[in-house]
């Protein structure tokens, strides 16, 4: 290692320090205000620091609180969209509850109910992540938009504009299919 990363290094070091000392409560006040586990603060006001010390050049850095709030920014981003891929989750209710109308089902309709059903799982699984989070909390879970966008933390015309490109892209998918 040279001796300018050495110094490099250790300016990185003082400069996160001092930062740490001077930030991280309102880092941390940040973080929990935005995350729905505000007890991930903590570990998420870490990660932040440690993303800071990887500056390899600290001149660059000349508001260093403007510089943590930006890095805080991509953290809880990149936090939530992991916690919103947990939203989708199985509903053994509506399984059952969708068991039960197979059995009452005609004979005849219970194959093509099977293959309907097997298709819109795998539009479904094509869907962008997001999207089909979107398209689930607002057409199988019955929230409004404006739920669905406290829910996922998304501009509600965003919600909207999600729905309206999930539905199209599964009803092309599902054309797709029949042809």
């Amino acid at each position: 290692m040279s001796e300018r990363h050495l110094k490099i290094g250790h300016a990185a070091t003082r400069l996160a320090a001092l930062a740490f000392r001077k930030y991280a409560p309102a880092l941390h006040r940040y973080i929990e205000r935005r995350m729905r586990r505000p007890e991930v603060a903590q570990d998420l006001t870490q990660d932040i620091f440690e993303r800071f010390l990887q500056i390899e050049d600290t001149d660059v850095v000349r508001n260093p609180q403007a510089y943590l709030f930006g890095i805080a920014s991509h953290v809880v981003r990149e936090a939530l969209f992991r916690e919103d891929q947990s939203l989708v989750m199985f509903d053994s209710e509506a399984v059952e509850e969708g068991a039960q109308q197979l059995d009452n089902a005609l004979p005849d309709n219970v194959a093509e109910r099977l293959s309907l059903q097997q298709d819109l799982k795998r539009a479904l699984a094509e869907l962008p992540t997001m999207h089909r989070t979107v398209l689930l909390l607002v057409k199988r879970d019955g929230l409004s938009y404006e739920e669905t966008s406290r829910k996922t933390r998304l501009n509600v015309n965003t919600v909207k504009t999600y729905v309206f490109e999930a539905r199209a892209r599964v009803k092309l998918i599902l054309k797709d299919r029949q042809e």
